[in-house]
């Protein structure tokens, strides 16, 4: 296994002493998986976070049916699943190698155990995630409101201001040409072979991809 003690590499240990960060690589399981394995899927379980040693992992979203859409690439010094780690839900994307890879994992059970017997290094470690959490989220805002201006471009969609719907992600009601109405959030615009589409996060908590062409009208709610 790579030497994870290389705290310079990672992160996820910055301000931590080089004995700190043994104390929890020691409360780590190793596992090496070969090119095109899985870590976690999509609804898993989130109780433990993948840090990556070497290799490569590609972070992806299932789409519909056999159609997955791979939202990042990461590789060795990054960390996978510190959302679901922290607020223990179940994974919100899958993720598998796309090259053999090593990696050092922490159970949630056996951090519990480094906080209770020490504290402060607990601390530091949860800051670091914190700090590498709120830089994915800038950084997919960002991508975000690229893909939609870029879309709203591409498509001549600026009279309906989905760019500030899309931003401020406020409630819409969307009537379809096939008298469907369906209610919820403006999400991002896709641009595919078949053309450009609309995915709305409608209010149960379903994803509807919908076709640009389909669209008679939105309202704001």
């Amino acid at each position: 296994m790579a030497n994870i003690l290389d705290i310079n590499k990672y992160r996820l240990f910055t301000g931590l002493a080089a004995d700190d960060v043994k104390i929890i690589s020691e409360a780590c399981e190793e596992r090496l998986l070969m090119a095109g394995e899985e870590l976690f899927s999509e609804g898993d379980p989130g109780d433990s976070i993948w840090i990556i040693l070497s290799g490569r992992v590609e972070v992806y979203k299932n789409i519909r049916g056999d159609v997955d859409r791979t939202l990042a690439s990461l590789g060795a010094g990054d960390v996978i699943g510190e959302m679901s780690f922290i607020d223990q839900s179940r994974r919100s994307a899958g993720a598998r190698t796309s090259e053999a890879s090593e990696f050092q994992i922490l159970s949630s059970a056996a951090f519990r155990k480094i906080q209770t017997e020490q504290p402060a290094i607990a601390a530091g470690f949860y800051r670091n995630i914190a700090s590498i959490l709120a830089d994915r989220v800038r950084n997919t805002n960002d991508l975000y409101r690229e893909s939609v201006a870029f879309s709203i471009e591409a498509t001549g969609a600026s009279g309906l201001n989905l760019i500030a719907l899309g931003e401020e992600l406020k409630p819409v009601t969307i009537n379809l040409s096939s008298g469907i109405t369906l209610s919820g959030r403006i999400l991002q615009m896709d641009s595919s072979p078949a053309g450009h589409t609309l995915v709305i996060k409608e209010k149960n908590g379903k994803l509807a991809i919908i076709p640009y062409h389909a669209v008679l009208r939105i309202e704001l709610e």
